[in-house]
């Protein structure tokens, strides 16, 4: 017997989503059957994957919903503009401030980063944080700094394929399964406690996700399932089945967006980040983490070579050795400076600007080198490597 997976009506929007297109009526099968993978040295039940099969890449498709997360741009009574990297507003009270600031040693917080830990099941340990959340003051006391430090320790890792491409794409879509209950769990909470540390670093935490997501899509579509996924087509037909339905549908998907081409998708996530982020200086209470969002924003902006663009947001920018990247931004504004004078707007000759450029792509590299060698670290600590899940 073959059911099928109908996209949710627009009542059943999940939360922190635009609303699903009633238009949309492809459908994927979900045969009845065995969920379950299993190939050497590697176990795995794809049944949420089969459940949530039209809402693996929320970012993507139904998409983001800024307003949601209470970060859509407000409209300006004055000239109706407003500058996105300009300082933000001092938060006004909330009613969350009358909780009590969670306490915790550094031990005690340690252990609970590690106990949230997860290589593959992310949402299910992440229960502990969320009930810590719904009880604690979102910005004074340790609640903003467990987050911050989830997001950093148990956040992205990195993949690598061994022999076989099909442990590395199960677990991805497996975390992909669990975006939209992430999703949903910050839209609400940024929605209720706005302007605090506490969803500033859950929005942080949304920006990582819709790396995850991305990455995970990119796995997918580029896998040759002939070639990459023939333990699983060997050991259980129907699962294999279910990543060709799984690619037909977004591939169907992104041709609808006009996004058919690798780099129109990596636009199309730029774009999502891009929103996270700028909401995050809109937002976020006296400046809290602002640099660590201009640094990503001039990241994107760097990587889309609109280098205009990636110098004025490095240049707001300040040294603040609490900020996660701020041994990357004292770099960047020393280079900048260097080379450009600060505050000037354009670079002065071919010769500075592929001196400049060489030295910003070794700044982040070296970002990306140190979390490679933590991300290598942290697994080894589970006793995992890149290329074991």
């Amino acid at each position: 017997m073959a059911v099928f997976a109908v996209p949710p009506s627009d009542a059943a929007t999940p939360p922190g989503l635009q609303p699903i297109d009633p238009m949309d009526d492809d459908a994927i099968p979900q045969v009845e059957g065995s969920s379950t993978v299993s190939i050497p040295g590697f176990t795995f039940d794809a049944a949420k994957i089969r459940r949530r099969a039209t809402l693996l890449f929320p970012f993507l498709t139904p998409g983001l919903s800024l307003e949601r997360f209470a970060l859509a741009p407000q409209r300006e009574v004055s000239d109706g503009f407003r500058d996105p990297f300009a300082p933000t507003v001092a938060a006004q009270p909330h009613s969350s401030a009358r909780r009590r600031p969670l306490t915790l040693s550094r031990s005690a917080l340690q252990s609970l980063i590690d106990g949230t830990w997860s290589r593959r099941d992310r949402w299910t340990p992440f229960q502990r944080i969320v009930k810590l959340a719904h009880t604690y003051n979102p910005d004074e006391g340790k609640l903003p700094l467990v987050l911050r430090e989830y997001e950093r320790q148990n956040g992205l890792q990195p993949y690598v394929d061994a022999s076989m491409r099909d442990p590395r794409l199960w677990t991805e879509l497996g975390i992909a399964a669990d975006h939209v209950e992430f999703i949903g769990f910050i839209s609400r909470f940024a929605a209720e406690h706005p302007s605090t540390k506490a969803a500033t670093e859950l929005l942080f935490l949304l920006d990582k996700l819709a790396q995850a997501s991305v990455d995970a899509l990119t796995t997918l579509l580029n896998a040759e399932p002939d070639d990459d996924l023939r333990w699983t087509r060997d050991m259980n037909p129907d699962a294999y089945n279910l990543i060709l339905d799984l690619r037909r549908y977004y591939a169907r998907q992104l041709h609808r967006k006009g996004l058919a081409s690798k780099d129109g998708v990596a636009v199309h996530y730029d774009k999502v980040r891009l929103g996270i982020l700028t909401g995050v200086l809109r937002t976020t209470p006296r400046g809290y983490r602002a640099n660590d969002a201009r640094f990503l924003i001039g990241a994107i902006y760097w990587r889309q070579d609109r280098i205009g663009d990636a110098l004025r947001a490095w240049r707001q920018m300040t040294v603040e050795p609490t900020d996660s990247y701020a041994t990357s931004i004292a770099r960047l504004l020393d280079v900048i400076e260097a080379h450009t004078g600060g505050d000037r707007g354009d670079v002065d000759t071919k010769q500075v600007m592929r001196a400049l450029t060489t030295q910003i792509n070794s700044i982040l590299r070296a970002d990306h080198g140190r979390w490679l060698m933590f991300s290598m670290d942290r697994l080894l600590q589970f006793g995992f490597h890149f290329d074991t899940y």
